[in-house]
């Protein structure tokens, strides 16, 4: 018995299987040939070429069914077959391990259409990640200079020179701020008030976690080669979406999440310029660990003696979407919002673009998520560029519905299938974060931005690489 495929439209050998800008090089021809009673030497060979370990790691795979010890063989030949455009010090070792651990896991074989089973085998191993980072450069220094300055904006002081600087900060400012929070709370409680007599309706968990599991596969075609291309990622650890997804109702709403909620808002709402762009007057600065945690005293004590704005910020998390961060859930409205805000056509395709946005969360690289602790303006990281990618796919997703007629009928279920989404659905939001995040894309390419955010190639957008 030979390593043979034995399913049938076996593809055309030679051939190359692309994702986005790498093309990788397919042909089993010899490896058929050879007898499962080589399978020790082959094993062990290739083991040994690609780690440098002399290691016998046949007993290992030995114990392996014959389909593992299939797709393991041909997943290695391919992996050897592409070497040449991995960098220098990639570690080989840790992708044989991961090779040899996928194949009891596996989700296709030899043969499979599309090449899915070399499209596993490249982004499992974490060739895919390393050979996209490698063909992309980082800004030169000038460029660097510019991303500075949108990452870390100049204060409202000027030195001796007539240069901007951040000053000292200005606590006072921050006590505007925390009255301008209020507001907001009130403006945005508003949107779920039903109308006197009636009683909010109630949105299908069981529909949105369908549209959940189908965004997750839309997203991998969409934001090839970047979106699953981590080899440690959510598409390798067992992430379904649609699993995760729960209702706001059950998010906790007690004193550490009030607060948090409270200095998650007062980041988008204090560098928003059309409100007064209150952290920038108050030369707040989020690398000092005193300003954090001035403003997180202030909002502390606010909400501990104002018991009205405790009561409503609670409100607020309990109608808030949020990714709870590392593998936990992803929560979602239960209910419609009140009229006033929109038709509950509106609705569905608002909730469909905060899927998207969560699902954006949930993917994106540590390092990258780390950041934002090193930059001024860390919502920039934290949201901006969240936003701006949840607009490339949700902007993909309508273009796909606009040219199906069924299309809007299957994410609209039950409601107005003829209403389009808002246009404001298709900006990026989140004030001067948003806009600071398009500024640096314009600045160092679209794939420089994907590579750092979803396989934390920090450096590729003038952010330091987290080790």
């Amino acid at each position: 018995m030979s390593l043979t495929n034995d399913l049938t439209r076996t593809p055309a050998e030679p051939r190359t299987v692309g994702f986005g800008p790498l093309k990788a090089t397919v042909d089993y021809t010899k490896l058929r040939l050879l007898p499962e009673s080589k399978y020790p030497e082959y094993f062990n060979r290739v083991y040994r070429l690609f780690t440098g370990l002399e290691i016998d790691v046949w007993p290992q795979i030995a114990q392996y069914q014959g389909e593992d010890k299939l797709w393991l063989a041909h997943a290695l030949h391919v992996y050897g077959t592409n070497l040449d455009v991995l960098p220098e010090d990639f570690d080989h070792t840790a992708a044989v391990s991961r090779l040899i651990g996928r194949a009891t896991l596996r989700t296709a074989m030899p043969g499979a259409e599309n090449d899915a089973f070399e499209r596993e085998v490249l982004r499992a191993s974490g060739w895919v990640s390393a050979a996209v980072v490698r063909k992309l450069a980082p800004p030169d220094s000038a460029l660097a200079a510019k991303l500075n300055l949108i990452y870390n904006p100049p204060g409202s002081e000027r030195d001796g020179e007539g240069r901007t600087k951040v000053g000292p900060l200005q606590a006072n400012v921050l006590k505007e701020l925390a009255d301008l929070l209020a507001k907001v709370v009130d403006e945005q409680l508003r949107h779920w008030a039903p109308p006197t007599g009636t009683q909010a309706e109630p949105e299908s968990l069981d529909h949105l976690r369908r549209i959940a599991e189908f965004l997750q596969m839309f997203v991998t075609v969409g934001l090839r080669p970047y979106a699953d291309a981590w080899e440690a990622g959510p598409y390798f650890d067992g992430f379904r979406y649609g699993e995760r997804l729960q209702s706001t109702w059950e998010l906790p709403a007690g004193p550490a999440e009030r607060l948090n909620w409270m200095m998650n808002r007062a980041q988008a709402v204090g560098w928003d310029k059309q409100r007064g762009a209150l952290l920038a007057k108050a030369n707040y600065d989020a690398t000092r660990s005193g300003d954090r945690e001035t403003l997180r005293a202030l909002l502390e004590e606010r909400l501990s003696t104002d018991a009205t704005l405790s009561r409503r910020v609670g409100a607020m998390i309990k109608l808030t979407a949020a990714h709870s961060g590392g593998e936990g859930n992803i929560s979602v409205q239960p209910i419609f919002p009140s009229p006033v805000w929109g038709t509950k056509s509106d609705w569905r395709w608002r909730v469909i673009r905060t899927l998207v946005h969560e699902l954006m969360h949930r993917l994106t690289h540590p390092r990258f998520r780390e950041t934002a602790d090193g930059i001024r303006h860390s919502q920039i990281i934290s949201e901006g560029f969240v936003d701006l990618l949840t607009v490339d796919v949700y902007t993909q997703l309508w273009d796909a519905v606009s040219r199906s007629g069924r299309g809007a009928q299957v994410l609209l279920k039950g409601l107005d299938v003829t209403k389009e989404p808002d246009p404001s659905f298709l900006k990026v939001g989140y004030g001067e974060a948003g806009a600071s995040a398009a500024a640096i894309r314009d600045l160092v390419g679209d794939d420089n931005v994907r590579a750092a955010f979803f396989l934390g190639a920090t450096h590729l957008i003038g952010l330091p690489t987290r080790l």
